[in-house]
């Protein structure tokens, strides 16, 4: 009990070193003194018994813990080059690198080694970096042992398949074409499909004493698992993590990804004999790694693609910068892996640094270690993540750049600024440009030739800057000069101070379940600072649609294109983050989508098409091959870069990556004994019970079963049912084929209780329950969790929205039953249907409904299973649309596809 409690301490809370040791040398002292005074207690009372000895088992350091509790990864670390990442045997005697980015080029010449001195004076050589990776073969084993990973691979095995037709609705990667493709070399439930993840973060923090530093990580998740526990940090295999304080560049990744690449292809098909929890003798296995996910630039810099800033910038198409306005799918060039293949394998060949710049710029190529993976597809396998595309891509742009919530003055400034050189610039002439283009490609010779010529450190130094980089080019203090005019900026869009303030007001009152973080109630200020991916996509698929109707519907021509503009920015954005999706729904997005940028060039002309809004457009093709984007998503890996930097590494950069990997790796295996191994004595798991009360795995287990003693005491401890109550419950159950028969006298006589169960009238009213970790409250509890979306009993599917007024739990079929009463909400009348936005276009698109204040006068009985999720609610005046009535917006995109 004293590891475990210490080990979550460190692992699950944080607390350092020092600290934890000190609470095992309180519990050591603790449980010496309490044997202590039972020894004595027990003595004066007469009992003959030997002294307690001193030592008691309690360790004094934490490390003794990790190591008796087996915690500890199979960590390894590999000597490198700290600039270019190149890998050397620990017996090397360079003291140099000697790295060459091409036969004629310069080699790195970073040095390989330094000194550590001891306290007593001495030093020693040690290596500059290492490069920490852990064991796929020790992890993999680890994994294939648990009883849960076991049910769960044989599951997903033996889950019938089928030919997907439109209308099939995809709830994961497993019901997509990309699966039913790979299925063929999937012969047993130990064939691994995994995905990898890779993204560099600042382990200090955004900022920390004006330090930068870079330490990136490549993770694998194994797809074969259920998406509720896919990211669990004892499922997730880190393959290594990159050296701080400078990541990679596009030349000297492949150093990195050539330790990637030998990990995943040594267990390639046929694959290797392992241990599982099923076979403990042994069983073959196997390993791939399909999609790549990742931000763009780690993407772009994964894959060998170029960067958003090169000439073909597009990663799926051969689309030019000079043409991204280029709406016409059916006009563009799209990539084919061979291809690529062979473009990379040409580039790889060049021996010059001038040819593979020659070869790069005319395709936007470069060779990685990746393609020497016989099944990697450089193009197919290459996921764009929706989190940086459509969050905090669309949705941030159409925020603060669109709509000025955010922008700043200097911004418009320059955007005037731009408009009116534009204008001063229409008589520019050919001439000038041909002139113009001619000294820049002077200037591009002059600089490539003194790269050339440059000595080796200053070609090391080079040799860190990527197309990325962006010079620190000082500018003009615009906002401080007092002789700066701005000018007229009618053409920049902005809300009114009162829209504004409806918008604050709908963020402030709206009522929001529990789980759901509120945006900031200040939207535009500078105060609230950047917004998160999740804050921008409540603000847009739940928040704005509750409001921007109203601002915008009854407006002029301007304001109802606006409003197009805005809908089918959210009903494609709806489509893209949902966790279930059909074809149909991809090609819907596509249409959405389009239309959006469509009107955004005619309603924002100042702005021009990013390179995010390209991408975007290839998002029905990613849809339609992998299935729901929502489970490949960034935003796992994010959380996961969220949880190495919260690592106490004391900034210690030589041992960063080590004490991040480390420590991780021992959390995971802390979470193993916690939630997979239970314990028969009952003070051990009510203590496991206490630090892990969210059983992850409880799916996995068989459903919990109420003994006769726990129903007696059920029925001992609450009330009798109103009689009402008791015969909707009676007649519920019987309608769904549960046959039961009335606990009351005049109903036994025309029924036999020797083959029907008898409802006992005791029930539990509850003021809320957990359903699939989800709080729902009743109205009288707490009215934001009591409103929800459902599937009305008997309506072959029909949906509503309503309000839950009472809560019953009672013991039925040897488990606890759960049963809500709800109020569906009342609808408009028909007369005000033409005056409700929701009902016509554009806003039908927006999953939100007009209704009235009050409930209908009925209840309707469900069960859990029943809930599609919960509904956001905002209460409007009566007078609203003219609507001479209370009425309230409900949304329920809450539920993302998920139910």
């Amino acid at each position: 009990m004293c590891y475990l409690l210490t080990a979550w301490l460190v692992l699950h809370t944080g607390v350092s070193r020092s600290t934890a040791n000190t609470v095992l040398k309180a519990l050591h002292l603790i449980i010496a003194t309490a044997l202590e005074l039972l020894y004595a207690a027990l003595q004066k009372s007469g009992f003959k018994i030997v002294q307690p000895t001193t030592s008691i088992g309690v360790p004094l350091d934490i490390r003794t813990v990790y190591s008796k509790l087996n915690l500890e990864p199979d960590i390894q670390r590999l000597f490198c080059c700290p600039t270019c990442f190149k890998v050397y045997p620990a017996s090397t005697t360079l003291k140099k690198c000697n790295y060459k980015r091409t036969p004629r080029a310069h080699p790195c010449n970073t040095a390989l080694w330094t000194y550590r001195h001891t306290k007593k004076g001495n030093k020693f050589q040690i290596p500059k970096c290492l490069y920490t990776t852990t064991s796929f073969k020790s992890w993999l084993q680890c994994f294939l042992s648990r009883p849960s990973i076991d049910k769960c691979l044989h599951k997903t095995f033996t889950t019938k398949t089928q030919c997907l037709t439109q209308q099939d609705r995809m709830h994961d990667i497993q019901d997509s074409p990309f699966w039913h493709s790979i299925r063929p070399n999937m012969s047993s439930p130990y064939d691994l499909i995994f995905s990898v993840y890779v993204d560099w973060f600042n382990p200090l923090g955004n900022k920390q004493a004006g330090k930068q530093i870079s330490c990136g990580a490549i993770v694998l998740y194994c797809l074969n698992l259920p998406f509720n526990i896919r990211f669990l940090p004892e499922n997730i295999f880190v393959v290594g993590m990159m050296p701080a304080p400078h990541g990679p560049t596009v030349w000297t990744i492949h150093h990195i990804l050539d330790h990637y690449c030998d990990s995943i292809m040594e267990f390639d098909l046929p694959g290797k004999i392992m241990q599982t929890s099923i076979y403990p003798d042994g069983i073959k296995m196997s390993a791939r790694v399909y999609p790549n996910i990742a931000d763009l630039l780690a993407s772009k810099k994964f894959t060998g693609f170029g960067s958003p800033s090169a000439k073909y910038f597009c990663t799926w198409c051969t689309l030019t910068k000079e043409d991204i306005e280029n709406l016409d799918c059916n006009s563009w060039q799209l990539r084919d892996g061979d291809t690529v293949r062979a473009q990379a394998q040409a580039w790889k060949n060049a021996s010059t640094l001038s040819e593979k710049e020659s070869l790069f710029k005319q395709n936007g190529v470069r060779w990685i270690p990746q393609y020497n993976i016989p099944y990697f597809d450089p193009v197919l396998h290459v996921v764009l993540g929706m989190m940086h595309n459509v969050l905090e891509g669309h949705l941030e742009f159409h925020l603060r750049e669109l709509w000025g919530l955010g922008r700043t003055e200097k911004k418009e400034k320059q955007l005037f600024q731009e408009e009116a050189e534009l204008e001063e610039d229409e008589n520019f002439s050919e001439i000038d440009t041909e002139e113009a283009l001619s000294e820049l490609e002077d200037l591009a010779e002059e600089l490539r030739e003194w790269n050339q010529s440059s000595s080796g450190s200053l070609s090391s130094l080079a040799s860190q800057a990527t197309e990325w980089d962006i010079p620190n080019v000082p500018q003009d203090d615009e906002e401080n000069d007092p002789d700066f005019e701005i000018g007229d900026m009618d053409n920049l869009f902005k809300f009114t101070d009162n829209q504004i303030a409806q918008i604050r007001h709908c963020i402030s009152e709206v009522l929001l379940p529990t789980w759901v973080e509120r945006p900031p109630q200040n939207l535009g200020e500078k105060s609230h600072g950047k917004l998160k991916a999740h804050q921008l996509l409540v603000l847009f698929t739940v928040i704005f649609p509750l409001i921007i109707p109203e601002i915008w519907m009854n407006g002029n021509d301007k304001e109802r294109k606006l409003l197009r503009n805005f809908c089918d920015l959210v009903a494609a954005t709806n489509i893209i983050v949902s966790y279930s999706t059909t074809s149909e729904e991809a090609d819907n997005y596509g249409k959405y989508f389009k239309s959006y940028r469509k009107s955004m060039a005619e309603l924002f002309p100042q702005y021009h098409s990013l390179p995010n809004h390209h991408y975007g457009m290839h998002n029905t093709e990613q849809l339609k091959f992998w299935g729901p984007l929502a489970c490949l998503s960034e935003f796992p890996g994010e959380r996961l870069n969220g949880e190495f930097g919260k690592i106490s590494t004391n900034n210690h950069f030589n041992e960063m990556e080590l004490t991040m990997t480390r420590q991780f790796g021992r959390r995971a295996n802390l979470n193993v004994i916690l939630n997979e191994n239970p314990s028969q004595n009952q003070v051990m798991q009510d203590l496991v019970e206490i630090l892990a009360p969210v059983d992850v795995y409880e799916f996995a287990r068989e459903p919990a079963i109420m003994t006769s003693y726990e129903v007696a005491q059920f029925y001992k401890k609450y009330d009798e049912f109103k009689r009402e109550e008791y015969n909707t419950l009676l007649h519920y159950l019987n309608s769904t084929g549960r046959e039961y028969s009335t606990a009351y006298p005049e109903g036994l006589l025309y029924q036999n209780p020797a083959t029907i169960s008898i409802l006992q009238p005791v029930v539990h009213h509850v003021s809320n329950f957990k359903y699939q970790q989800k709080s729902y409250s009743s109205l009288t509890s707490h009215e934001a969790g009591s409103h929800i979306y459902y599937y009305v009993p008997g309506g072959n599917g029909a949906k509503a929205t309503g309000c839950i007024v009472d809560i019953w739990q009672l013991p039925l079929e040897s488990g606890l039953a759960t049963f809500l009463l709800v109020k569906e909400h009342l609808p408009l009348p028909p007369s005000y249907k033409l005056k409700n936005p929701y009902v016509s276009d554009p806003c039908s698109i927006l999953c939100s409904e007009l209704v009235q204040r009050n409930l209908v006068s009925f209840t309707y009985l469900i069960e859990p299973h029943h809930i599609i999720s919960h509904v956001a609610v905002y209460k409007r005046p009566a007078g609203t649309y003219n609507i001479p009535l209370e009425t309230m917006v409900v949304i329920w995109s809450l539920n993302r596809g998920r139910n």
